[in-house]
This record gives C-alpha cells, sequence and structure tokens, in this order.
C-alpha cells in the first residue's frame, strides 16, 4: 500500500466501514442465536436410537458448533472493521489538522502530499511551517496505511482460522465436530442424547486444565489490541491473562481491569527473578573490582525496591480500589503506573506525569497520594458540579525520569532533551490506548483525556501532545521549564486546552530551558496558585517553591481538579499577559517574575 496518497485518506469513508461492521455484528447475532436454539433441541434417546439416530444427532450437534464458530468469526470481522473506522476517523482528523494549519501560513496541502502557497499571498509561508505541515500530512498518511494493512491481515487470519470443516463421515454412536481450522482450535466430543449447554466447549479440558486454545499474541496498535481482546472468549481471556501475562499487562488498549490482573502476575514473576539474581549478585565476590556486577548488584537492588513499594501500595489497606495499569523494566530503569481507582468506569482521567529524579521506589507512594487526593477533589466536583462521570487518575512512572546522578551523561541529563524524547512517544500510546479502550466502552461519551505535567515532566507532556495521535481535552503544566515549542498551536489541545500554574519562586519554572516560557504564552490560561476563597467556599492555601502544586487544600491543587471534572470555568485565574517585544528581555511589569532568568528560548 506505498502509493497510498493524502487524498486517499481524505476520501476513506470510515461510516461505511461502520454500517458494515453492524451488518456483520447483526448476522453474528442470528447465528449465536441458532447455536444456542440447536444445543437445547438436542432429543434423548430414549425416543430415538440406532446407527441413524446416532448419525443425525452428530449432524444435529455439528450444526450447533458450525454456526457459533462463523458467529464467532463474524464477530472478529465486525470489531477489526470497526477498529479500523476509528483509525481512519483519527488519521482524516490529523489531516484536516495539518489543513488547517496550512491554511493559517497561507498555503495548501494537496492530494500528494504537496505544500505550495497560496496564489495571490501576501507573503511566502514560512518554511518552518511549511514542513510542520508535511509532518502532519505524512503522519496521517502513515497511520492510515498501517490501518489498513492491519485490518487486512486480521480479516485474512480470522478467515482462515474460523473456516468451519464439517466431517461428513458416520462414527458409530457418536460424531467428531471442529471447530475454527487448524489443530489449534477446540475440539469437542459430543454423544447423541447427551445434553449440551450453549457454551459447547465448556468443561473441556487439556491435562494443565484449559481448553485446546489457540490464541494469537496481540496487534501493535492500541484500537487493534483493544478489538483483538474483545473477540476472545472467556476462557481464552482467562488463559491469556494467566498463562501470557507479558502479552496482556503491556498491552495499551486493553481493558484496565485485565491488564492489572496480568500485571500483578507479573510483579509476582518479575520479584521472584531480582530476588534471585540479587541473592546470586551478592554471593559473588564483589571484591575482586568488577566493576559491572557491583554496578548491576546497584540496579538490582533499585529494581527489587521498586518493585517492594508497587507492592505495599496495591496492599494498601484503606479501601481504594487501585490498578496496576502497567509494569515495565527499561534496561535497568523500572517503570510503573498506577489507577487511583478502577479506571474501566471513569468519564475523567488525569494523567500525571513526573519530573526529575521522579522513581518507583522513592516516589510512587509519594506520587499517589497526591495524585488520589486531587482526584479524589476532581471526582466530587464532578458529582456535584459537573457531568456526574468518575474521576480516576493515573500516576504515571512510566519513562526513565532523569536522574541527579546523571547529570552529566549525554542523553539522560535533565539539562538536555533525551529523556523526554523518549518518554514522549510511551505518553502518546498511553494516552491511545486508554482513548481506544474508552471509546470501546463508551462509545457515545468517551471519557476525557486531561495531562498533568509536572516539571521536566511537563516537557514530556508537551512533546507527547506536539505529536499527539489522539486528542487531549486539556492539559495543566505546573513548574515547567519548557514545553518543547514556541506556541500552544503547535500542541494537539483544543482552544483554550492549556493552563499553566507558576509559584513566583519555583526556579525551575524561571529558567525557561526548553522553548518559549508556558508562563507567558498569551494563548495558554495562566492559574493563580496563592491564596483564594474558592468557588466551593473554602480556603486555598498557597502554593510554595517547586513542590506544593499538588498539596491538598491548595489553590493550585483546586484548579488541577476543576480542570479535571470538565469545570475549568471554576478555575482561579491569573489576567493574560498583553503583548511586548521579545528585544527588551522582559515582560511588563505585572507579567515579571522575581526569579525568572530566561527570557528567550534555549537553543534546540
Amino acid at each position: 500500500m506505498t502509493g497510498v496518497t493524502i487524498g486517499d485518506v481524505r476520501r476513506a469513508q470510515p461510516e461505511t466501514l461502520r454500517k458494515v461492521a453492524a451488518r456483520l455484528t447483526s448476522h453474528a447475532d442470528v447465528l449465536r442465536g441458532i447455536s444456542t436454539t440447536a444445543a437445547r433441541l438436542v432429543p434423548s434417546h430414549d425416543y430415538w436410537f440406532g446407527p441413524a439416530s446416532g448419525t443425525a444427532g452428530g449432524r444435529h450437534t455439528e450444526i450447533a458448533v458450525a454456526a457459533r464458530t462463523l458467529g464467532e468469526g463474524l464477530t472478529r470481522c465486525a470489531l477489526a472493521i470497526h477498529a479500523a473506522a476509528d483509525q481512519a476517523s483519527d488519521a482524516a482528523r490529523t489531516v484536516r489538522r495539518a489543513e488547517r494549519l496550512a491554511a493559517a501560513v497561507g498555503a495548501r496541502l494537496l492530494d500528494d502530499g504537496a505544500v505550495v502557497g497560496v496564489p495571490g499571498a501576501a507573503t511566502a509561508a514560512d518554511p518552518r511551517a511549511v514542513e510542520e505541515v508535511r509532518r502532519i500530512a505524512e503522519r496521517a498518511r502513515g497511520d492510515y496505511v498501517t490501518t489498513m494493512l492491519t485490518l487486512r491481515s486480521r480479516l485474512a487470519s480470522t478467515a482462515d482460522r474460523y473456516a468451519v470443516s464439517l466431517d461428513t463421515g458416520s462414527h458409530g454412536g457418536s460424531q467428531e465436530v471442529l471447530g475454527p481450522r487448524g489443530s489449534g482450535g477446540p475440539r469437542v466430543l459430543v454423544r447423541w442424547g447427551e445434553r449440551v449447554g450453549p457454551d459447547l466447549t465448556e468443561g473441556i479440558g487439556t491435562d494443565n486444565g484449559w481448553p485446546e486454545i489457540t490464541v494469537f499474541p496481540p496487534p501493535a496498535a492500541p484500537a487493534a489490541a483493544n478489538a483483538w481482546f474483545a473477540g476472545l472468549t472467556t476462557t481464552e481471556r482467562d488463559w491469556v491473562i494467566s498463562e501470557r501475562p507479558d502479552w496482556v499487562g503491556p498491552a495499551d488498549g486493553l481493558p484496565a481491569w485485565a491488564r492489572d490482573r496480568a500485571n500483578r502476575i507479573r510483579l509476582d514473576q518479575l520479584t521472584q527473578q531480582m530476588a534471585g539474581e540479587f541473592a546470586a549478585l551478592r554471593e559473588a565476590d564483589l571484591d575482586s573490582g568488577d566493576s559491572a556486577r557491583a554496578r548491576r548488584l546497584g540496579e538490582v537492588r533499585a529494581t527489587v525496591d521498586g518493585l517492594a513499594a508497587v507492592r505495599a501500595l496495591l496492599a494498601s489497606d484503606d479501601g481504594r480500589t487501585r490498578q496496576l495499569l502497567s509494569l515495565d523494566q527499561q534496561g535497568e530503569v523500572l517503570t510503573a503506573a498506577v489507577t487511583t481507582g478502577d479506571l474501566d468506569r471513569a468519564g475523567h482521567v488525569p494523567i500525571f506525569v513526573p519530573g526529575f529524579q521522579a522513581d518507583v521506589a522513592g516516589d510512587l507512594a509519594r506520587y499517589s497520594a497526591l495524585v488520589e487526593s486531587a482526584t479524589d477533589r476532581a471526582d466530587l466536583l464532578a458529582l456535584t458540579a459537573g457531568d456526574g462521570r468518575p474521576v480516576v487518575g493515573v500516576t504515571w512512572l512510566g519513562y526513565a525520569a532523569p536522574q541527579a546522578g546523571q547529570v552529566l551523561v549525554p542523553g539522560k541529563s535533565v539539562a538536555g532533551w533525551g529523556p523526554a524524547e523518549a518518554g514522549a512517544p510511551r505518553l502518546d500510546r498511553l494516552l491511545s490506548g486508554l482513548a481506544a479502550s474508552g471509546r470501546a466502552a463508551y462509545p457515545d461519551h468517551p471519557p476525557r483525556l486531561v495531562l498533568w505535567g509536572h516539571s521536566y515532566g511537563s516537557l514530556v507532556t508537551g512533546m507527547a501532545l506536539r505529536d499527539a495521535t489522539v486528542p487531549v481535552a486539556a492539559a495543566v503544566v505546573f513548574g515547567s521549564p519548557g514545553l518543547g515549542v514556541d506556541s500552544v498551536a503547535q500542541l494537539r489541545l483544543p482552544a483554550g486546552g492549556l493552563f499553566v500554574e507558576e509559584a513566583l519562586d519555583d526556579v525551575v519554572a524561571a529558567t525557561s530551558r526548553f522553548g518559549a516560557d508556558p508562563g507567558l504564552l498569551r494563548e495558554a490560561t495562566q492559574l493563580s496558585v496563592g491564596e483564594h476563597l474558592l468557588p466551593d467556599g473554602s480556603q486555598g492555601i498557597v502554593a510554595r517553591g517547586h513542590e506544593e502544586y499538588l498539596t491538598p487544600g491548595s489553590t493550585s491543587q483546586w484548579d488541577l481538579a476543576a480542570v479535571a471534572a470538565g469545570r475549568t470555568d471554576l478555575v482561579v485565574g491569573l489576567p493574560p499577559c498583553p503583548p511586548w517585544s521579545p528585544l527588551s528581555r522582559k515582560p511588563p511589569p505585572r507579567c515579571e517574575r522575581p526569579l525568572r532568568i530566561g527570557w528567550l528560548p534555549s537553543p534546540m
């Protein structure tokens, strides 16, 4: 499909795909009904017996199994087509975003992907903006190609797997009935006169207690992974979670309950693995001058401590439901993400992205407590003054945050772009997964996704929003050294979707190290962190320095909660800064910050 063009993306018809998926689903429902009815109408051999009875009974059951098998196959095809429709819609939206950006700079995006100036325009289009249009358009084209290739592969795989083989031979009083084609498909041996329930494979298993199951690994794309999981039977889901947690736990796009179950199994496995390696390293002769072994011992010790922190948080006896959304070992770094509640029920999902020195062992419990307090406040606000949908947060320590000992390490330093460049795609993938699972669970009202980016985590947030593949409702950045962009227009956010919190004595926020200073962006809503009487009648306390933005009871925490709950009209804002000349290296007095030390963008 290398010949796909931007014009093809524009001409895509996702609604037609959705109609096809709906027709297939309807046919699948009919077939399942036939299967259920046939399975319940098996007569007793007390009234009819003999060779003809056995043959007829086998064929009767064969029809039931064939109908069920075909119904499952059609359902999987429908899910694949519906997922492709959603992804095609996303690609078309990305093209429209490129078109809007092109129009804003006096250019047009052609069907072949070329960007040309509009005839009669007063000035030529900015080359940097033109390149950005090309980049966005190419991403849309690439996404569309991937979508169609994935759909073709899934349909071919489903057609092969669910081709029904009907055995026409007689086998005396018994009949072997084939389900999905291939040696891995479930096989059921049914005798005439046996009462068979709607699930014809129930109770038929192998020596390890599982039915003969063939399940292929989930596809990489989150929406496709969601459709893959939705197409599994209950038995297949239980099997894949229990036997292949390494497939389910890391798979963005799957329901949180399934990932939680799989990741808890992986937590036990990784704990046992690391404990064994740690014991072996400790028994080794570390006095022999083997620096690599000593370094590995330190890494394993940190991982063991991190796993213990995850286990302790999940074991907290405070009545809160927490889900282990991710658990991963990135080289020597353990990453994890834990929810503040049942994510599968959420209507609003704020994701907290921490910054410098964040690590699972030392910070998961502390950050989780702060995020839980803020989301509890948001949940109450949504219930009493919002749309009533639950607010469930995610404490996302899902990237290798820069550490103090890495300041001079190229690619890992807090002063450089490396950790953010590595972390932003992981955050975007998380967002894509949450969007996919949310659309599947609540197609009419999918959850609102909100980002809370703190410190260096705000740079990860900004870079993820710059290249986002799914829409995000809003983002709040606090204590930010920069978002990696020069204007809000470069972020995939709706108008008015960026909010900034900045304490007067926050040294990090004063650096403007990575792009334009968020505290001076006129398109962003500047939020107060001072002492204020809040809209709910409580008194908001002041947040000072770099670490107090999430402090319970603070004005800054209220603002974070209001944005998360969808009540952005209730934030305590500051008046926007008027325009000023960058040549002055200083904003107007009312927008001046005492510690601001970097007026001009840093070199990229």
